[in-house]
Formats: structure tokens, C-alpha cells, sequence
């Protein structure tokens, strides 16, 4: 009995919802196929879209790289000029140093040759003053007999003999004193 009512419960319903089965059914078939195509092109797109933002990406990527190539290489090419910049303002530096040291010690072997010379007139005129010092001396001593020397004429000796160092005559100061009054 159990079969038999469920067939007898079967047609009732198909008696009584037959029709509006069939035609949920028919809408659920449609509503399936239309999510299949909405899915399938969903999908679609969304491959689409993928593969076009790679390609844009990868050429985005290319773009950069040879930005950073370029930058590379202008900043490779501007230390390259930096450094030969540097390297010739060095090597003029050096040039110009080695310049002033050629003539610094040209000038300064100029003046020990100076001063030798100078030192030489000067150790001249020392002896030739120290001659006639010894002449002036050795004649004054062979006037002298034995009688003793006074004490001015000793201070007038020295007196000479300091003028003659000095290079002025003893008439020159006698004759200054007179004009000022001492």
C-alpha cells in the first residue's frame, strides 16, 4: 500500500502542480543556463582583463628598466666627466705647484748667491777697513816716540779710529756740534 499511495500522492501532485513544475523547472533550466554564460563570461573577461594587466605590467616593467638603464648610464657618463674634471683640474694644480717651486727655488738660490756676494763685498770691506784701522794705528804709534801719550790725544786716537769704523770724519761732528750749540 505504501507504493500505491505514494504513486496515488504522485498524481495528485502532478494534477495539482503539474504545470507549474514543468514550468519552475523550466525556469530553474533557464536561470541555470543563463548563470552558466554569465559565469563563462565572467570568466572570459576576466582572463581578458588578467592578460591585458600583465602585458601592461610587463611593458610597464620595460619602460622602468630602461629608465634605470638610462639613468645608469647618464650617471655612469656624468662621474666619467666628474672624475676627468677632476683628474685635469688636479694635473693643472700639480703643474702650477711644480711652477711656483721652480721659481721659488730659482729665487732663493738668486738671493743665497746675493748674500754670498754681499757677505763677500762685506768681509772685503771689514778687512780693508781693518787695514787701514792697523795702518792708521801703526803709523800713529810710529810718531809717538817714547814720551808719554796725554790722555787727549789717546781720546783723539780712538776717536779717529771709531770715525774711520763709522765711516764720517771727525770734522763732520765738530762742525754739526758748532751749528747746534753744544
Amino acid at each position: 500500500m505504501s507504493e500505491k499511495n505514494a504513486n496515488n500522492v504522485d498524481q495528485i501532485r502532478d494534477l495539482i502542480f503539474g504545470s507549474q513544475i514543468k514550468d519552475f523547472e523550466e525556469r530553474f533550466n533557464q536561470l541555470n543556463q543563463t548563470l552558466k554564460t554569465l559565469e563563462e563570461k565572467i570568466q572570459k573577461s576576466f582572463k581578458e582583463s588578467h592578460t591585458k594587466l600583465q602585458k601592461e605590467t610587463e611593458r610597464s616593467l620595460e619602460v622602468l628598466e630602461k629608465k634605470i638603464d638610462n639613468l645608469s648610464s647618464s650617471t655612469q657618463r656624468e662621474r666619467s666627466k666628474l672624475k676627468e674634471s677632476i683628474d685635469h683640474t688636479d694635473e693643472r694644480l700639480h703643474e702650477q705647484l711644480m711652477n711656483q717651486k721652480d721659481e721659488m727655488e730659482t729665487k732663493l738660490k738668486i738671493l743665497k748667491e746675493n748674500v754670498s756676494d754681499e757677505t763677500q763685498k762685506m768681509s772685503q770691506e771689514m778687512q780693508q777697513i781693518q787695514r787701514e784701522i792697523q795702518a792708521t794705528l801703526e803709523s800713529r804709534l810710529g810718531t809717538l816716540s817714547d814720551e808719554k801719550l796725554s790722555r787727549d790725544t789717546m781720546a783723539q786716537m780712538l776717536l779717529n779710529v771709531a770715525m774711520t769704523i763709522q765711516g764720517t770724519d771727525v770734522s763732520t761732528i765738530l762742525a754739526e756740534d758748532a751749528k747746534t750749540g753744544k
